[in-house]
């Protein structure tokens, strides 16, 4: 197996960097993120990749990818790369210091959802299909030919997947698929295929705002915001001058065609109207508290749910 560096800073690039490691393939050096300032007393906090590693690899963690970093790596002899959500552009200088390139694993069936969100966008959209790709990098944003795909998650309907479960099982798969391709990238078993960028969609960065339920939406939507949204930002509504994050929810109807945003009780729990049918609230997060169930949330406060929420 050749000798390679890994790019990769998050939890998902976590669980892909630990399967390279229990199949033999322990990267000569790995580079993350700095360590940044996080949570409300600005404690300096590292990246997920680096908590994994634990002084286990060479670990670099460069403000910029300049020549100094560059320079770096090319004393590492690598032959190639490998990134998982590392969280930059990697530029052409940097990506032609491996002779075998930098293979890149991304979460979705390039060339659909290319860019920050694409596990957000399988569930917002409502998709019944999504996957992986391999892809030799280029200095274009999730651009680069295709070397291998895989859909073979084992989840079945995608109708109940949150972010959180189906970003475990894409970086496992990822991660399995990229086993797969190293050996038969480097024996020239793989032909590149360039991506069609004409079918080419692309995804946003996720804020926290972008977690505020627009109650005048269908029933359907906000419960696919739900779900992709949690555990961060989390959906979430105002009620009474205080957040209430939503985790899990259930389509159920608006009987009596109440205002969009009106709460409204349904089988001890609490539930709002929507533009379109209504949520039936099952799991919720007050400001302040850990997540509790929709019935115990009601029954502490079932007189200050009359009115709209915002």
């Amino acid at each position: 197996m050749s000798n390679l560096v890994f790019f990769g800073t998050s939890e998902f690039a976590v669980l892909a960097l630990d399967v390279l490691i229990k199949n033999g393939t322990s990267p000569v050096a790995a580079v993350t993120s700095p360590d940044r300032p996080a949570g409300r007393g600005k404690k300096l906090t590292v990246s997920p990749v680096k908590e994994f590693l634990n002084e286990r690899l060479v670990l670099l963690q460069p403000e910029k990818l300049d020549s100094q970093l560059i320079l770096k790596l090319k004393e590492l002899s690598a032959d190639m790369g490998v990134i998982a959500s590392y969280g930059k552009i990697l530029p052409k200088e940097l990506i032609e210091i491996f002779p075998k390139g930098i293979l890149n694993i991304h979460p979705s069936l390039l060339p659909k959802y290319r860019g920050a969100s694409p596990i957000q966008a399988v569930i917002l959209n409502g998709d019944a299909e999504t996957g992986v790709s391999i892809i030799l990098l280029d200095e274009k944003m999730d651009h680069g030919p295709v070397l291998a795909q895989s859909s073979n998650l084992g989840l079945g309907n995608l109708s109940c997947a949150t972010y959180l479960s189906l970003h475990d099982s894409l970086a496992k798969l990822g991660a399995e698929l990229l086993i797969e391709t190293i050996p038969k990238w480097l024996n020239g078993e793989i032909i590149p295929h360039p991506q069609d960028d004409s079918q080419a969609t692309f995804t946003k960065l996720i804020k926290k705002e972008d977690g505020k339920i627009d109650w005048t939406k269908s029933a359907e939507k906000i419960e696919r915001t739900v779900r992709a949204f949690y555990p961060w930002p989390c959906a979430f509504t105002d009620t009474g001058g205080k957040r209430l994050k939503i985790v899990k929810a259930e389509i159920i109807e608006n009987k009596n065609s109440l205002k969009p945003g009106t709460f409204f009780e349904h089988e001890k729990f609490p539930a709002i109207a929507c533009g379109e049918k209504a949520l039936n609230l099952l799991a919720v997060q007050p400001a302040g508290k850990k997540e509790m169930s929709g019935e115990a949330y009601l029954r502490g406060h079932r007189e200050s749910l009359r009115g709209p929420t915002s």
